[in-house]
């Protein structure tokens, strides 16, 4: 078993290692980036060979060094002098993956990975550990996990034993003010869009489109789909008016998703100010929502600029007298991200509306919701 760790905590996000022959460095717990992609897969066969190759050397033969990185909706890694160290992989609320670099096991990198998932999401936190690696279930344990069943588990097409370990935390209230947008995270108007569309390219003498393609710019990037449109920065304020013209107009046949009043419900009990910054008319907000709605939500910020949100995001959090580091954006498209990240705010991307879930997990927001249970979890509800 490796030495106890030897390592002084410094705050979130790093702490102070010895490697054991008098040197000492500073670990910093950074959001993963592509230009570590390459580190985290040597470190993780490194782990997998060290941790158990020979108990299950069919699975440990699945981390090769150049082995893809399992998909993960959110990743952060451990630096030490600007070298990747460890890394951990979360997927929901559960620990998908934690591998640190066997020079340095045992030194406390473990424990600032899993601060660092613990300081970005509420609620329980659930892994599951090979059996054949009791080292990580005492280190879990340390840490507040508690083995909640042993079983079979699917791994890489192996079956495997593992035990299923869960922290418990309670749900309180993570942030003092949350602001959403409108359109595919309020409002069910994805497929309204796309069918608006057409007679936008039309109108305003834009690139035409196949349905198909249509469908697969929901998988680029908010400024990419307005290149891929050809529409020159002039037409954008005259086309995001007649958007809002049309939303007015079809406010009857777009709906509110299911659980709405009751999120807003939850963050109005909990105290929470809650706002809607969007680029969508008023007019279109209060006669999709309804009244029920529109009651519960203390702030409305509506006829927004197409990247003009970080702008309106300041102007509320100063109006409101609340810190950036206390609120949070909910959106569904890379602009929303792109807008929270410029203001300071957290960013919560849904994956229920326009964006899709891989285009949104690529531009690493601080939580991504798959459902509105997700959201209320990751809100603390």
């Amino acid at each position: 078993m490796p030495d106890q760790p030897n390592s002084a905590a410094d705050g979130y996000g790093k702490t102070i290692i010895s490697n054991g022959a008098g040197v000492r460095g500073v670990v910093v717990c950074r959001a993963f980036v592509e230009a570590d992609r390459q580190a985290c897969q040597e470190i993780a066969a490194e782990a997998a060979a060290s941790s158990y190759a020979t108990a299950l050397p069919d699975i440990a033969d699945s981390f090769g060094p150049d082995a893809p990185l399992e998909p993960a909706d959110r990743r952060w890694v451990a630096v030490l002098a600007e070298q990747v160290i460890g890394f951990i992989d979360l997927v929901g609320n559960h620990i998908a993956n934690l591998f640190v670099a066997p020079a340095v096991q045992g030194r406390g990198v473990g424990r600032l990975l899993i601060a660092a998932v613990e300081q970005e999401t509420c609620g329980d936190l659930t892994l599951s550990v090979f059996t054949v690696n009791p080292r990580a279930k005492a280190l879990y344990e340390c840490l507040g996990f508690a083995v909640e069943s042993e079983g079979l588990a699917g791994f890489h097409g192996i079956r495997t034993a593992v035990w299923r370990m869960r922290k418990a935390r309670p749900l309180t209230p993570r942030y003092r003010l949350v602001v959403f947008d409108f359109d595919g995270v309020l409002a069910d108007s994805a497929d309204w869009m796309l069918r608006t569309l057409p007679l936008i390219i039309d109108e305003f003498g834009l690139n035409r489109k196949t349905a198909d393609e249509l469908q697969d710019l929901r998988s680029a990037p908010t400024r990419n789909v307005v290149r891929a449109l050809g529409a020159p920065a002039w037409k954008i304020p005259f086309i995001a008016r007649r958007l809002r013209q049309l939303s007015e107009a079809s406010a009857s046949d777009i709906g509110v998703f299911p659980r709405v009043v009751e999120l807003f419900d939850g963050l109005r009990a909990a105290d929470v100010t809650t706002a809607v910054v969007s680029s969508n008319s008023e007019t279109a907000v209060r006669a999709v929502l309804g009244r029920q709605t529109i009651d519960r939500i203390d702030h409305l910020d509506c006829g927004v600029g197409l990247f003009g949100k970080a702008a309106r995001l300041r102007k509320l959090v100063r109006r409101l007298g609340v810190s950036p580091a206390e609120g949070v954006y909910v959106g569904d498209e890379t602009r929303d991200i792109e807008a929270a990240r410029r203001t300071g705010l957290d960013s919560a991307a849904v994956t229920w509306g326009y964006g899709t879930r891989e285009v949104l997990a690529e531009h690493s927001p601080t939580v991504l919701a798959e459902t509105v249970s997700d959201l209320r979890r990751c809100l603390g509800l």
